[in-house]
């Protein structure tokens, strides 16, 4: 056969060809559809005007790129879903929602070269390509219709406590019926188009044209199929006319949610304006108090529940559910735009109880519920925007948090602890200490509050400086004028107290000549790195994971000795999730001869928090059991006999817990630090105390 010929005819009925006046009719379903749809879409609009401005259209190429990563190549959805324990990874959603999508787009596709044909545009309608077409959508319509199975089986699961299941399933049953109508409209066509040329190529619609009675008279065909296909052509048109009006508007608010989604660190919270003398209070009272692209994000909720999944907190029974707060808002988006009246009291979600004290003070900030959403929702900013009301506004701060605010206020530490002790740990140390009249070193090493003064992040610190001077790095501290950075302020809602201290610090900070900032603990790290920028401290910063595996493999670490130990590594949050580091602590960490290092089953970017970061390092968040016993679990699983991590505050959290559970009471815990230190040859172990030179 003539590839030219192998094609179908766009309007084909058992009479030759439907009916001119019937097929034309489409284009006013069409326009009625696209009127319907359009208002649709603009009373979302207006939802999402409620909100205030932010800039969310910059950096086209950036965005695009992130869009065909989460929305055409699916990466989010298509991994597989994590689920809590006991149940295991789940590639069900992840197969359920690939087959529609991808069903979906390929049905679209050919739909719209169709359409090109029919429009005089463009017809490559013919041919090989059209071989290719039918065969595409085969295979993607048998995809899809498993997939919306799948899909109704799901939302019928009473354990997963859908709150829209009917509103979904519905969703899912009329795809269902578009599927099986464009089937069966193909095998009419195969049953009464005698020697159809593409009937080896539309293997589903050849096997169907069989239901077909061959022996039906002509007129009760073409009566037949052209009720058929005008029934498929007005439920197609109803289809698109509903999309705002159903859950299928999430193809919508996703792909712009996901579009318009903050390129900066999840964690880096906006800089609040203190300046405007006409506000009556600070952080989210109310909906309108948070951004249009926030209000957005809420209407693109699915309520796939991955958040809720990975939430460290949930999974211990605490009150936070990520998920619950965004339907929350978004039903309360709705209730203020029908029925909102300035400054009436009842729409304050606090005064209200639409959100409650304790889910926003269970948020450790992992930032775990950012990074599973498909659709790009930031759970982490929005419930620290309500943290930052409760704390400014509302003074509703857990009662040792606000202490731990005070004592970095007064002392400059969140322990409350003297000035003048900061720089005990270093007593017998001979450490270069850098003012404003020293030269330029290569490296300040910022200790922070922990290093200073708890007895385990001494013992850290310690052994960052013997590693520094061992390997001849011009690096010097602070000793007696560092201060707190104040992340725990930051991260307990008190923005004006960290605005302070920020400028404060990076006033002295830009004093001192330095080319880079080192620090072992990540939030430090974090704060120092994104925090400060808004203050104007713009620094190259590194954790000193970083920095000892640049030392290693530019061979000025030397690690001669070999260590018997079997470990694991705990991801800490503020370097993992916020700031993408996963490879530098297990690269220095596989350097050491005999260090045998196992991964937990929830590591890297999949990691659990260990409970102690957004400020709960200060307080204990109210009701179910504590984080770090779960995590614990984790690490008993993997059978290493040590605990390695990175970071201050999980250090101080496994040291204060791991003999709270029997599968872990003989477990060892240190830092990174710690760790290479063992590696290194007896004449290194004294570096930290020999003169500078």
């Amino acid at each position: 056969m003539d590839a030219q010929q192998l094609t179908r005819q766009i309007y084909w009925s058992p009479s030759g060809g439907l009916n001119e006046i019937l097929h034309m009719t489409t284009y006013v379903w069409l326009l009625i559809a696209m009127v319907i749809f359009v208002y649709g879409v603009w009373k979302h609009i207006k939802l999402w005007r409620m909100g205030k401005a932010e800039v969310a259209f910059d950096r086209p190429l950036d965005r695009f790129l992130l869009l065909f990563r989460n929305v055409i190549a699916q990466a989010k959805v298509l991994r597989a879903r994590r689920q809590r324990d006991p149940k295991p990874k789940s590639v069900y959603a992840a197969w359920m929602h690939g087959l529609i999508f991808y069903g979906f787009l390929t049905l679209l596709f050919a739909t719209t070269i169709v359409a090109l044909k029919d429009y005089h545009i463009l017809d490559v309608y013919y041919g090989w390509f059209y071989a290719f077409i039918k065969v595409s959508c085969q295979v993607a319509g048998i995809g899809l219709a498993i997939g919306l199975l799948m899909g109704i089986f799901r939302r019928s699961d009473k354990n997963l406590g859908f709150k829209h299941s009917t509103g979904y399933t519905l969703l899912y049953s009329f795809l269902f019926l578009l599927v099986i109508q464009g089937f069966l409209l193909q095998g009419f066509r195969l049953a009464f188009q005698e020697n159809a040329p593409d009937m080896q190529w539309a293997f589903l619609g050849n096997a169907i044209s069989f239901i077909f009675p061959k022996e039906m008279s002509a007129d009760n065909a073409n009566v037949l199929y052209t009720s058929l296909w005008y029934f498929h052509m007005v439920t197609t048109m109803a289809f698109v006319a509903f999309i705002p009006y159903t859950r299928a508007m999430h193809i919508v608010t996703a792909s712009l949610n996901l579009y318009t989604q903050r390129l900066t660190p999840t964690v880096m919270l906006a800089k609040m304006d203190f300046e405007n003398a006409e506000a009556e209070y600070f952080g989210a009272r109310d909906i309108k108090d948070f951004t249009w692209k926030d209000l957005l994000s809420f209407d693109s909720c699915t309520e796939c529940r991955r958040c809720t999944d990975i939430c460290p907190a949930n999974a211990v029974g605490k009150p936070l559910d990520p998920r619950e707060v965004i339907l929350k808002l978004k039903n309360s988006m709705t209730v203020e735009a029908l029925f909102s009246k300035e400054d009436d009291e009842k729409y304050f979600l606090f005064e209200n109880g639409t959100i409650t004290h304790n889910e926003i003070w269970s948020c450790t900030n992992c930032g775990g519920c950012v990074n599973e959403c498909p659709v790009g929702i930031d759970q982490l900013r929005t419930i620290m925007q309500l943290r930052r009301y409760q704390t400014l506004s509302l003074g509703e701060v857990p009662t040792s948090a606000g202490k731990a605010i005070e004592n970095i206020k007064q002392y400059s530490n969140p322990w409350g602890l003297p000035q003048a002790d900061r720089f005990k740990w270093a007593e017998g140390l001979d450490l270069p200490i850098i003012t404003g009249e020293t030269p330029e070193v290569e490296y300040l090493y910022y200790v922070g509050c922990a290093g200073s003064y708890d007895l385990g992040n001494q013992k850290v610190a310690r052994a960052v400086v013997n590693i520094l001077k061992y390997c001849g790095v011009d690096f010097a501290v602070m000793g007696k004028a560092e201060k707190c950075n104040g992340e725990p302020v930051k991260r307990l809602g008190d923005e004006y107290s960290f605005s302070e201290i920020a400028n404060s610090n990076v006033e002295q900070l830009n004093k001192l000549k330095f080319k880079k900032i080192v620090t072992h603990c990540p939030h430090c790290f974090n704060t120092l790195k994104n925090d400060y920028q808004e203050y104007g401290g713009k620094y190259e910063v590194y954790h000193h994971s970083q920095l000892l595996t640049e030392l290693y493999k530019s061979q000025k670490l030397k690690l001669p000795v070999e260590v018997n130990k079997s470990v694991t590594f705990h991801d800490p949050c503020f370097l993992g999730r916020h700031n993408g580091e996963y490879d530098a602590p297990r690269q220095i960490l596989e350097a050491v001869a005999g260090l045998r290092l196992s991964e937990m089953e929830s590591s890297r970017e999949t990691s659990n928090c260990c409970g102690m970061g957004g400020g709960n390092m200060w307080y204990e968040s109210e009701g179910g059991g504590k984080i770090v016993e779960n995590r614990l679990k984790h690490v008993a699983a993997t059978g290493a006999q040590t605990l390695v991590t990175g970071c201050s505050f999980c250090m101080i959290n496994f040291k204060s817990a791991f003999q709270n559970l029997e599968e872990t009471k003989n477990l060892e815990v240190m830092d990174i630090a710690e760790a290479i230190a063992l590696a290194m040859p007896s004449e290194a172990k004294n570096a930290a105390s020999m003169p500078v030179n």
